[in-house]
């Protein structure tokens, strides 16, 4: 009866069901061309829609698919499926303020969308905005959540510990970190590194912080923050040479970043290179004129 049902329904409408099977089997740019083809004949049709800036999303194009979900939510503006489909679209291509309101909605509509709450946790942390991240990453990895072991929940689970790190909840954050560093998927994911580096900084554990360094250094020897980093490692250590050497090559990776070239300025002062230490303070001065100063 079920394979005479699925027959009638391929007779019946086989673009659609061609479209259908070409997204199911991961060939997005085929069944994008078949949906946006059927559009053609149904421009309201919110599942083609659906289907449509779904396999854009698959392409990597989310800005493409916007309009397609865009079109879905104001066919179904109730729809709670269509606005987490745009809310998605929007995350991806950094639209912050629409992309904030409409995770609010749906989450104030549906408290118990999983999906949403980490979604919202991670455009909040992408915008710097710590704190709130914080509290929805909790609440995205609170027990009963149902968000099942896998990468997904190992990605919040980094970003709410380098968030612990950002708001000052080292406690926590040396619980959470070296558990996530044992983690072979994490064990060279630099972000995570860095955040352990400055935890052991701000705890006073300098040498554990050094070894540390070195492991992001292995991950990311072109990274300006792991250059950034050592060299205030070994200004702590009072090796004062090889600080001056990290943070050159840090503003070298970073030249319009006045991180590496405040820590310049100090570390040529104490090293008698009064010329030097000019020289990057004239550049701050300038900087903070054309840019303002830099957040505390």
């Amino acid at each position: 009866m079920l394979a005479y049902a699925i027959l009638f329904f391929l007779a019946a409408d086989p673009s659609r069901a061609a479209a259908d099977a070409l997204y199911q089997s991961g060939r997005y740019r085929e069944a994008a061309l078949a949906y946006i083809e059927l559009l053609r004949q149904a421009p309201d049709d919110t599942d083609l829609l659906e289907g449509a800036g779904r396999c854009l999303v698959g392409l990597g194009a989310p800005d493409r698919a916007i309009p397609f979900f865009e079109r879905e939510l104001a066919l179904r503006p109730l729809s709670l499926a269509a606005a987490r489909s745009l809310s998605e679209a929007l995350l991806e291509t950094g639209r912050f303020e629409e992309a904030h309101k409409l995770l609010t909605r749906i989450i104030a509509s549906d408290p118990s969308d999983i999906s949403s709450w980490a979604r919202l946790g991670t455009l909040l942390y992408r915008n710097g905005y710590y704190p709130a991240a914080l509290a929805a990453f909790n609440h995205t990895l609170a027990p009963g959540s149902g968000l099942e072991a896998g990468a997904v929940r190992n990605g919040i689970e980094v970003l709410r510990a380098i968030s612990l790190v950002e708001t000052g909840s080292l406690d926590e954050a040396a619980l959470a970190l070296p558990a996530l560093l044992a983690r072979p998927d994490n064990s060279t994911n630099l972000d995570l590194l860095l955040s352990h580096v400055r935890l052991l900084y701000e705890s006073g554990h300098y040498d554990e912080a050094l070894k540390q360094s070195d492991r992001a250094l292995v991950a990311g020897p072109a990274n300006a923050a792991v250059h950034f980093w050592r060299a205030r490692l070994f200004q702590q250590n009072d090796e004062i040479a090889r600080a001056v050497a990290e943070a050159e090559r840090s503003r070298e990776l970073a030249p319009s970043s006045p991180a590496p070239r405040g820590l310049l300025v100090r570390l040529y002062q104490k090293a008698g290179r009064a010329e030097d230490a000019s020289r990057e303070a004239s550049w701050l001065r300038e900087h903070e004129s054309a840019h303002g100063p830099e957040p505390r």
